[in-house]
Formats: structure tokens, C-alpha cells, sequence
């Protein structure tokens, strides 16, 4: 189908005012909606978007975001920048990152911010633990913990970005919080998004 399919079963007054009865209208809108995920890894956050037909372009390694070029033809709806959290985490104030880390981890956060400022989408999103990343981006736009969306941690996360806030469904804590112990973010679960709160953000943002 195409953007120009008709619905034969249209009445006049869905002509006269844009709408139409066939539900295929809608679907292919959403088919033509882009969803860059940068620094995307398992996918798991554009997950909701992919599962109701949106056209997501995931970015990660080895594809390097800070590589990415402009597309004159590339029209995103929504940018998720979800860049490497490690050089920021407070797990590491036993080790001071180094200046050669810190330019080369916020040169990855600059690289998603540029493609925001390339294609100037209808919102965007970057996530992070709450850490030391706040020192260059500032105050995040909203915080959240994953219990407060229904997933099982505690992790503390923050976003900045232009995007609606999701209502919070808060559920039990089923997962112990390592917050300042040896396994701080060491299980690689731990940096995956969770799916509660992804599924919560498309909702907030489609």
C-alpha cells in the first residue's frame, strides 16, 4: 500500500473532513515514522516502537555514532541516545577516569546530541544512570528508579531531552539495590533498558 491508498469504503463526510474508516491508514502513518536508537545496544528501549511498526534504525558498535552523517533524506520522528555510561559512574571513584577517557566518552554523548541538532525531531531522549554526566549536560529533565515503572531494580536514571514524561506504575522492588558495593552495574542485565519503563516512554511518546 501507499500513501496515496484510498479507502473506497470512505463516507463524504470523511472526505470533507481528512478522516477515514480504514485502519490500514494509520498503521502505514506509523511505518513511516524513524526512530533513530543511538548507542542502541540490545534494542531494548525502541523495542515498543519496532513491535507497533515503526521504521527504527539502531546505531551501535561497530557502527561508531560519532561516524554518523547527516541524511537529507533521513526524517526522524524520535532520537533514543542511550551512549556508554562507565567513564561516568560513581562505581569508579576508587579510579579517576582519565582525561583521554572523559574526552572519548563525551565525545560519544556530543555525537548523539549532534544528530539532534541534524534532524530536529519531534522529541528526543538521552538516558543515563544517575552519575557524573550530569556535571556537563546539567540538571536532567526527569529521574526515575525502575521500580517506579514496574520493572524489578532500583538503579536510579535520568534523562534529558524534549519528550513527554511517562506516568509512573510503580511495583514492589524485587531486585536488591547494589548501589555503592562491588557490584555496582556489574551484571550486564544492569545496563539493558528495562522493558516496563520502555513500553511506559512509547506510550508517553509515540
Amino acid at each position: 500500500m501507499s500513501p496515496s491508498h484510498v479507502c473506497h469504503t470512505e463516507t463524504a463526510n470523511e472526505r470533507s473532513c481528512g478522516t477515514c474508516c480504514c485502519a490500514t491508514v494509520a498503521a502505514w502513518d506509523e511505518r513511516m515514522r524513524v526512530i533513530l536508537d543511538l548507542c542502541g545496544g540490545t534494542g531494548s528501549w525502541s523495542e515498543p516502537y519496532r513491535q507497533a511498526g515503526y521504521d527504527v534504525r539502531l546505531f551501535d558498535l561497530p557502527n561508531d555514532v560519532r561516524l554518523l552523517k547527516f541524511d537529507a533524506g533521513l526524517q526522524p520522528h524520535g532520537i533514543l541516545c542511550a551512549p556508554p555510561c562507565t567513564v561516568f559512574s560513581y562505581a569508579r571513584n576508587r579510579y579517576e577516569p582519565t582525561d583521554a577517557e572523559l574526552l572519548a566518552a563525551l565525545s560519544v554523548v556530543d555525537a548523539c546530541l549532534r544528530a539532534v541538532v541534524m534532524y530536529r525531531p519531534k522529541w528526543w531522549a538521552l538516558e543515563n544512570p544517575r552519575n557524573k554526566l550530569r556535571r556537563y549536560l546539567s540538571k536532567p529533565l526527569a529521574t526515575f528508579k525502575q521500580w517506579e515503572y514496574g520493572d524489578a531494580a532500583d538503579k536510579a536514571t535520568c534523562l534529558w531531552g524534549s519528550f513527554n514524561v511517562p506516568m509512573f506504575r510503580p511495583a514492589p522492588r524485587r531486585k536488591a539495590s547494589t548501589f555503592r558495593t562491588r557490584r555496582q552495574n556489574a551484571d550486564p542485565e544492569d545496563a539493558i533498558t528495562p522493558p516496563r519503563f520502555a513500553r511506559a516512554f512509547f506510550e508517553a511518546n509515540p
